[in-house]
């Protein structure tokens, strides 16, 4: 195999399939940057020189795709050693007195924008006239290249924790691209070994499976559970073919009261966080006259990450948890999700070592982009059943502020994907004592999520005023 080509697992490669299915597939952010009182600071002017200099010891943002002959197996990644960065780092103005409404409109543009595979799948745009003494910087990287836990990685190695960061010497984790061209012999007979090294990992999985199928009673009782819990979600206004232009909204909340209420009802953080969004959604739909009888059911990623493992890839899955938007009462609807999420991770726990994270590359290529050309252009997610209603991601964030090229992040807003059949994202991290939601959605859909974060923020006041003295 060659020493410089990297093929991408099942889950990774899927992520550039599904693209056939008309949504771009990659994940972001929007971060608001202070600028340092000097007059001649010229932040797109230091990114430029900061990313230049970190770029040794990103190798995710030197990779460029590479497909296999023939289909042979899923694309590889190759580290290139030249990057023109003026490619990949741009500068925008919004026009007239700037403001929040128009960035958040200009990041809804540039999220509907598929990055091209030509180069190295990333671009960060800084956005100037934002509000006195801020720019924006919108950043999107593809998911083929990472996870939510892999960008939060990604982010430590560009930000620093301190206006001025120190001098770092050269770690084994850096690596020199090699520069020689690839032949197709290399990238025939790496795709090949990669397919033949997939389908043996699925021999090696056999015997942990037999193993469990060896306890009948075990299986039984894991496989009521799961048909048990298994969630068909009412059909909303959200599970719907969605169209090429997205909106975005932003929302910031105060950490310790979010924490403060998940100890006076003692349930955990991501509890609280899953019931403001079912507390928003239930009174926007009451509204509407378009609130179903059965509780809407969230798709909720979930981490199959090693504590420790920094790769820059994708590492997670996906799980269904009720949102007891059936329920009136926000304090019930809390303990019911708290339920729910408890019932979650006894399923992930149990099954954890058995949730594919990859599959053989033989011809995916075309089957796999095929079958999502199908999805998309048949309307297939409006005919079947809906297993979820919205995608609702909580991510862990750093506890202090960060800088960047010398500049503080004031916020830090992450931004994601929309598919058909699911076209609203609510995606959250902490980030200095907040905590940051972004609010991906389909224009046709939710025309404007900032309603929705607004009700968040209500229904965060609301559970706060209900708990116990």
């Amino acid at each position: 195999m060659s020493s410089h080509l990297q093929p991408l697992s099942g889950l990774d490669a899927g992520f550039l399939y599904l693209e056939s299915a008309g949504t771009p597939m990659h994940v972001g952010s929007v971060m608001l940057v202070e600028m340092p009182k000097k007059n001649s600071f010229d932040f797109h002017r230091a990114l430029l020189a900061h990313v230049t200099e970190r770029l040794p010891r990103i190798p995710a943002l030197r990779r460029v795709l590479h497909e296999a002959p023939l289909d042979l197996g899923h694309p590889m990644w190759a580290e290139v050693a030249d990057l023109d960065l003026a490619k990949h780092i741009r500068k925008r103005k919004l026009p007239g007195k700037g403001g929040r409404s128009k960035l958040m409109a200009l990041v809804g543009k540039l999220h509907a924008e598929i990055l091209p595979r030509d180069r190295p799948m990333w671009q960060f745009v800084v956005v100037e006239n934002v509000e006195p003494g801020v720019v924006a910087l919108y950043s999107k990287v593809h998911h083929a290249l990472l996870d939510g836990q892999g960008g939060i990685a990604l982010a430590q190695a560009l930000l620093d924790i301190a206006p001025t960061a120190a001098k770092r010497k050269k770690t084994a984790t850096e690596s020199t691209p090699d520069d020689s061209p690839l032949r197709k012999r290399d990238l025939a007979s790496t795709a090949t070994r990669s397919t033949v090294n997939q389908f043996a990992k699925l021999l090696r999985a056999l015997p942990a499976t037999l193993k469990l199928a060896s306890n009948v009673g075990d299986v039984l009782g894991m496989a009521g559970s799961l048909r048990d819990n298994m969630l068909l979600a009412p059909r909303t206004v959200f599970n719907a073919q969605i169209g090429p232009a997205r909106s975005f909204a932003a929302l910031s909340l105060p950490l310790d009261e979010v924490k403060r209420v998940a100890r006076g009802f003692g349930v955990s953080l991501n509890d609280v966080v899953m019931a403001i969004c079912a507390g928003a959604l239930r009174e926007l739909l009451l509204s509407v006259a378009a609130l179903p009888k059965k509780s809407l059911v969230a798709a909720m990623p979930v981490s199959l990450r090693e504590s420790g493992n920094t790769e820059a890839n994708n590492q997670v899955s996906m799980v269904q948890c009720s949102l007891a938007t059936d329920i009136a009462d926000p304090v019930e609807r809390l303990r019911a999700i708290h339920a729910s999420t408890g019932q979650i991770k006894r399923r992930v726990a149990a099954f954890r070592n058995l949730i594919p994270t990859d599959f053989p590359g033989l011809a995916a290529p075309l089957w796999a982009s095929g079958l999502a050309r199908i999805w998309g252009s048949g309307h297939i997610s409006e005919l079947l059943p809906p297993l979820a209603n919205i995608v609702i991601s909580n991510v862990p964030g750093p506890p202090m502020p960060w800088y960047l090229a010398g500049a503080k992040l004031k916020h830090y807003y992450p931004v994601s994907i929309v598919a058909h059949g699911l076209g609203f994202n609510i995606t959250v991290q902490s980030y200095a004592g907040q905590l940051e939601f972004g609010l991906t959605a389909c224009a046709d859909i939710v025309a404007h999520p900032d309603v929705v974060a607004n009700a968040m923020a209500a229904a965060l006041c609301e559970l706060g005023e209900r708990v116990p003295a």
